[in-house]
C-alpha cells in the first residue's frame, strides 16, 4: 500500500516521519552501535573515590598532604592456625627473608600468638599496587600453602574490578528476572524481544559515549546499566502497550504505530522530566560523585528516550505480525 503523506498535528507528522523512515533509523543505529562497542574502550575510569571530595574539605586537604609527603606502604595481616610457637618463629624468619617484605611484627604476647594461632603483621617495600608488594604477597601465599592460613590485606585488591564483577552478575540476574516478568505480564510473547532490543541499544549507546564525559567514577561505570534499566524500561512498555491498544481499533499496522507514537511521545516525555529533574539534583551535591553520576544517568535516560522514540517504532513494525500471532492476553 502506498504510504500516506503526514497529516494532522505536528506530533503526528514527527511520528509519521519516524515510522516511514524506519529503515534509515535502523541503518543509523547499526553504525552507532558499532561505534559504541569500539568507544567503550576509550572510557577513562577513576578508581580513587577520594578524588571527588571537594578541594576545601579537611579530608581532601589531609589526604593531599599525606600523599605528597609520605608513602603509604602495603601491609598484610597473616594468621596461621594450628602451629606451635617455635614453628611460628620459624615462619616469621621465613617471611622476613622474602624479597619485597620490609618487616614482620611477631612476639609471644597474646596479640600475636594465642590458642595455637599466630598473627604476623607484614609490611611491604612498596604500596598496595606496586609489583614488588604484589609479588611478595604471592610468595607468602605459596610459602604458607601447607598451613591453615588466612591473609587480610589490600595489596593487589582491585575494588573497582570486584564491583564490576559483582554488577555483571547482578545485571545477568536482573535481566533473567525482567525477561520472566515481561513474559508473564506482556500481552504478546513477541513484545519481549522488542523491549529487550530497545533497552539493549540504549544501554550500549550510553556506555559507548561515556568517554565524552572525560573521566567517570568506577561507581558510575558499574551501576549505570542497572539504574538505567530500572528507570527507563517503563518508557518502552508504555509505547508497546499504546501500540497494542491501537491495533485493536486500527487494521493498518502503520497507522496504529503512528498513532501510538504520537500519543506516547508527550506522555513519556513528561514522565521522564520528573526523573531527569531528580537526577539533576544530584549534581548539586557537595560530594563530586553526585555530579558524576547525574551526568551519566541523565545521558542514559536521554538515550533511552531516543531509542524508544526512534528505534522501537521500527521494531514494532517488523514484529507486528509476530505480536499478533503470539497474543496470549486480551485487552481489558
Amino acid at each position: 500500500m502506498e504510504e500516506q503523506k503526514p497529516k494532522g498535528s505536528g506530533m503526528e507528522k514527527i511520528a509519521t516521519f519516524i515510522v516511514d523512515k524506519r529503515n534509515l533509523f535502523f541503518l543509523l543505529y547499526a553504525f552507532a552501535l558499532i561505534f559504541s562497542i569500539v568507544a567503550t574502550g576509550w572510557v577513562k575510569v577513576e578508581n580513587d573515590i577520594t578524588t571527588y571530595l571537594p578541594e576545601d574539605t579537611e579530608t581532601r586537604q589531609g589526604l593531599t598532604v599525606m600523599n605528597d609527603n609520605f608513602v603509604t606502604y602495603g601491609t598484610a595481616r597473616v594468621m596461621v592456625s594450628n602451629v606451635t610457637y617455635e614453628t611460628a618463629e620459624n615462619i616469621c624468619s621465613d617471611l622476613e627473608s622474602i624479597d619485597g617484605v620490609t618487616s614482620v611484627d611477631f612476639d609471644d604476647t597474646t596479640d600475636h600468638y594465642k590458642s595455637a594461632s599466630a598473627l604476623f603483621s607484614v609490611t611491604f617495600d612498596g604500596t598496595t599496587t606496586d609489583d614488588i608488594s604484589v609479588h611478595a604477597l604471592h610468595t607468602i601465599r605459596d610459602m604458607l600453602a601447607g598451613y591453615d592460613t588466612y591473609i587480610d590485606t589490600e595489596v593487589g585488591v582491585d575494588t573497582s574490578a570486584d564491583l564490576q564483577s559483582e554488577m555483571s552478575v547482578i545485571l545477568v540476574l536482573a535481566a533473567i528476572v525482567i525477561v520472566l516478568v515481561l513474559t508473564l505480564t506482556s500481552r504478546s510473547y513477541a513484545e519481549v524481544p522488542v523491549l529487550i532490543m530497545t533497552f539493549g541499544a540504549a544501554a550500549l549507546l550510553n556506555m559507548g559515549t561515556n568517554f565524552l564525559c572525560g573521566t567517570i567514577s568506577f561507581i558510575s561505570n558499574s551501576v549505570t546499566v542497572i539504574l538505567q534499566l530500572a528507570l527507563a524500561i517503563d518508557y518502552a512498555i508504555i509505547l508497546c502497550h499504546r501500540f497494542t491498544d491501537e491495533r485493536e481499533t486500527r487494521k493498518d499496522t502503520r497507522e496504529a504505530c503512528i498513532a501510538a507514537l504520537s500519543k506516547a511521545i508527550p506522555e513519556i516525555s513528561s514522565s521522564s522530566l520528573t526523573t531527569i529533574s531528580g537526577l539533576g539534583a544530584l549534581a548539586f551535591m557537595h560530594f563530586g560523585i553526585g555530579r558524576d553520576m547525574a551526568t551519566v544517568l541523565i545521558k542514559a535516560i536521554l538515550f533511552s528516550l531516543l531509542s524508544v522514540f526512534t528505534l522501537m517504532p521500527g521494531l514494532l513494525m517488523v514484529f507486528s505480525k509476530k505480536i499478533d500471532a503470539t497474543r496470549h492476553k486480551n485487552l481489558i
